[in-house]
């Protein structure tokens, strides 16, 4: 059994995310949980509020928060004719992220958000309420899902990585998982700055064809980007993946260019969905 969590705040691109899974996970036996957080506006909470006053209104925020994930959920299982899918709902108390964080580490294989628009990578990567996400480092993988994306049977997978880290197999596991689910390629790709490789990166590079042994793989390499387009354009276009996924690393390649100060000025959109794994290292 597959646990997806997907947090909602019944917006579109919120329910492109679980339509999105659903396609993704199709003929697994998958527990969808629609997570719901709510909190009230600083509107709401300005002047001097009595106890029985804030308690009324978190009374009908969470009323108001159950009807809407009921309507969601009746909504969901109309068009849902599967029959290894079900599904539950759960609503937090708060803002998003604090829900997220109180999570256990093994409460769920995967949280699947959808962001706002196909913007630039650093609006679907790094905006706000995404980045703070990924910024929990929890142990959890998150499928980043433009609102845009179209889905397609993922028969190519980007993995980007530079082999300066070990791998362990909880690492790897959700995207083996999606590899063999779809009898997908894995384009293991090589991000560098020298183009020598070191004896630690070949000790690296073995561990991970170990890890990988049964999936269909294949090598590429490319310099680092000079740039966040470059990098875009690198996956999407030439590779033609289908999904790109990375190791949640601390200071990776992937911050480094997100960290850019053109990126504000980036134009460029992308429909291209993101698999975030944690590091177990």
């Amino acid at each position: 059994m597959i646990r997806v969590l997907v947090p909602t705040d019944f917006s579109k691109h919120a329910l492109h995310a679980v339509t999105y899974a659903q396609q993704l996970f199709k003929g697994e036996k998958v527990t969808f949980t629609l997570y719901h957080a709510y909190e009230p506006s600083a509107l709401q909470l300005l002047g001097n509020k009595s106890p029985f006053t804030l308690s009324a209104m978190y009374n009908g925020l969470k009323g108001e928060a159950a009807k809407h994930l009921e309507a969601l959920l009746a909504q969901i299982q109309r068009k849902d004719d599967s029959s290894t899918f079900t599904y539950k709902t759960v609503s937090y108390s708060g803002h998003l992220k604090d829900g997220i964080a109180a999570l256990e580490e093994n409460a769920y294989d995967y949280i699947v958000m959808g962001t706002k628009g196909a913007t630039g990578l650093k609006e679907v990567f790094m905006g706000s309420m995404t980045h703070s996400i990924v910024a929990l480092h929890k142990k959890i993988p998150l499928l980043v899902i433009p609102e845009n994306a179209v889905f397609n049977e993922p028969d190519s997978i980007g993995f980007a990585t530079d082999f300066a880290r070990a791998y362990s197999h909880e690492d790897l596991q959700p995207l083996i998982i999606l590899t063999k689910l779809w009898k997908a390629t894995v384009r293991i790709v090589e991000v560098y700055e020298k183009p020598e490789i070191t004896q630690v990166k070949k000790d690296h590079l073995q561990q991970l064809e170990d890890l990988l042994s049964g999936v269909d793989y294949r090598f590429h390499t490319v310099p680092e980007f000079s740039s966040l387009e470059n990098c875009i354009n690198v996956f999407d276009d030439e590779l033609n993946i289908d999904l790109l996924v990375m190791i949640d690393y601390p200071k990776t390649f992937f911050e480094r260019l997100t960290r850019e100060p053109v990126i504000k000025k980036m134009t460029f959109h992308t429909t291209l969905p993101f698999l975030i794994l944690p590091s177990h290292n």
